[in-house]
């Protein structure tokens, strides 16, 4: 597997936790990185190897690994994994040109997309380069993984013969721990308003800021876990919003569960998303959710889940009244066979099977 550091984002944490549970099955599996460091490098189990190529530089996740292609190239050469998989957006670029560089035919691409590689607000001359791309990119790919059944639909938007090797595949979220716990905790105090995810415009924490002051005459705090680029305009925004006071930055959380369970609601006002990890986690541990209709995906799975439905993208007026209504409810409940999918050893299963066959068949 491919990933640039072993940072705080959904991806990392769910390939570290799909890793240990394929070596758990027996399976050998590596990791290239650029830095062998990062908040989620703790939970990542000893038995997984890892292998640094490169060196991180400056630029966006995406942009540093696209320098190390060549370095990414020779250790495939090298190596020959039977399967080289991409976990995220951000790493199936660098992925794909170090797969073609290197020659690889017998080792087996598979990428994950994670988000909309199309989004609504693209131009026409962007998705018309984007499609080109990945048209090219993908040309060599054995499986494309996608996290909802909308997503196999959307790549025939990139090109409609890569709808019948892309697969729906339900990513690892939901631990153990987070089901057990689920209705403990009752809420004491002022009402809590929790947001996780990485700081970044795609996440969109300003709108939830901007949404939080509109409701400045009751009680509420807003707790945000996660690191990004946009924590300095964040705290920014809060003071100049008048409500620094009343928001705090926990920085990367590794219980994620005791944040649910403590939490009167989690915010979601994403700009785009395929099926958010928080989302999921949320539910699994009694925490209400208030989304934004980023996806179809989010949408469709609130709507099963009996949740507070999604408000349109952007819309700070109606996300503060969604919040509201969020913050006068009672916890909710849902159906645990919705989440079960999601748990960390179906999911492992569910991945080896659709992998299996690329593996040879002593593995």
């Amino acid at each position: 597997m491919l990933l640039e550091r072993f940072g705080s984002g959904g991806v990392e944490r769910v390939a570290c936790l799909l890793a240990n549970g394929l070596v758990r099955r027996g399976l050998r599996v590596e990791f290239i990185v650029l830095a062998n460091e990062g908040p989620v490098r703790a939970i990542l189990a000893p038995e997984v190897k890892v292998t640094v190529v490169g060196r991180a530089r400056r630029g966006g996740r995406g942009a540093r690994l696209v320098r190390a292609v060549p370095a990414i190239a020779r250790h495939l050469k090298q190596c020959r994994p039977r399967i080289f998989l991409s976990p995220g957006n951000h790493t199936n670029v660098a992925a794909a040109l170090a797969h073609e560089l290197a020659g690889a035919r017998d080792v087996a691409f598979v990428a994950k997309v994670t988000n909309p590689i199309l989004k609504d607000w693209h131009s026409p001359a962007r998705r018309w380069l984007k499609r080109r791309f990945y048209r090219h990119a993908f040309a060599r790919v054995a499986m494309i993984l996608v996290l909802s059944r909308k997503g196999v639909r959307r790549m025939s938007a990139i090109d409609p013969a890569l709808v019948p090797i892309t697969r729906f595949v339900h990513n690892p979220y939901v631990t153990a721990a987070m089901m057990e716990g689920t209705g403990q905790r009752p809420l004491q105090g002022v009402p809590l308003i929790l947001s996780a995810g990485r700081l970044s415009r795609q996440k969109n924490q300003a709108m939830l800021l901007e949404a939080a002051a509109m409701m400045a005459e009751r009680p509420w705090h807003i707790r945000i876990v996660g690191t990004g680029p946009e924590e300095a305009n964040l705290r920014e925004k809060a003071a100049a919003l008048g409500i620094a006071d009343r928001v705090s930055f926990a920085g990367f959380v590794t219980d994620m569960g005791s944040e649910y369970r403590r939490a009167t609601l989690l915010a979601l006002p994403s700009r785009w998303e395929d099926l958010p990890a928080t989302m999921i986690e949320a539910l699994a541990c009694g925490c209400p959710v208030v989304a934004t209709a980023s996806s179809e995906a989010v949408e469709s799975f609130l709507e099963e889940a009996g949740a507070i439905p999604p408000t349109p993208v952007e819309d700070v007026a109606a996300f503060a009244t969604a919040l509201a209504k969020a913050l006068d409810g009672a916890r909710s409940s849902v159906d645990p066979a919705l989440l079960r999918p999601y748990e960390v050893e179906a999911s492992v299963e569910e991945h080896l099977a659709l992998l299996r066959p690329l593996l040879p068949e002593a593995a």
